[in-house]
């Protein structure tokens, strides 16, 4: 669950924020408006996440090669990455490589950042909770006051 709040939260924030703006010029560019294959591939991953939070809270998740988790995990560091590369290289967004823009770095970009995350996350603890959702089952104690050390088949 916390993957698929996180995957409609980075979906907003790509739509409602500015991510990436010009210097000395007014307003910006969204997520949508500033990439041009980027934006695919989060949107790829808000739908993974999305999906896959989905089977697993109606029981029908199908066979697949990786447990849903890892899946949601691996696209989560995915989004991550690409988008902390164009924080770093916000790149020419709209503009043509040789025409030289100075990019500024606005809020949607930090709280996409921290959106896809939120998916990684997410990801990371569907992975690994327990069947029946009890998280990290305990071992039962030995019954009959056995001493440290003492285990089955020790003498008394």
């Amino acid at each position: 669950m916390i993957a698929a709040v996180s995957a409609i939260l980075l979906f907003l924030f790509m739509f409602i924020f500015d991510w990436f703006g010009f210097k000395d010029v007014p307003g910006g560019a969204s997520a949508w408006q500033w990439f041009s294959f980027i934006d695919i591939v989060l949107f790829l991953v808000i739908v993974v996440a999305i999906v896959a939070a989905i089977l697993q809270a109606t029981g029908n998740a199908p066979n697949l090669p990786a447990p849903a988790g890892q899946i949601v995990l691996a696209a989560g560091i995915i989004a991550v990455v690409l988008i902390l590369l164009r924080i770093i290289f916000p790149g020419n967004g709209p503009f043509p490589t040789y025409v030289d823009v100075d990019a500024t770095r606005k809020i949607g970009a930090f709280l996409g950042m921290l959106a896809a995350a939120g998916i990684a996350f997410g990801g990371y603890t569907a992975m690994n909770e327990r069947a029946g959702g009890a998280g990290v089952a305990r071992r039962p104690r030995s019954e009959g006051g056995t001493s440290p050390g003492g285990g089955p088949g020790a003498t008394t």
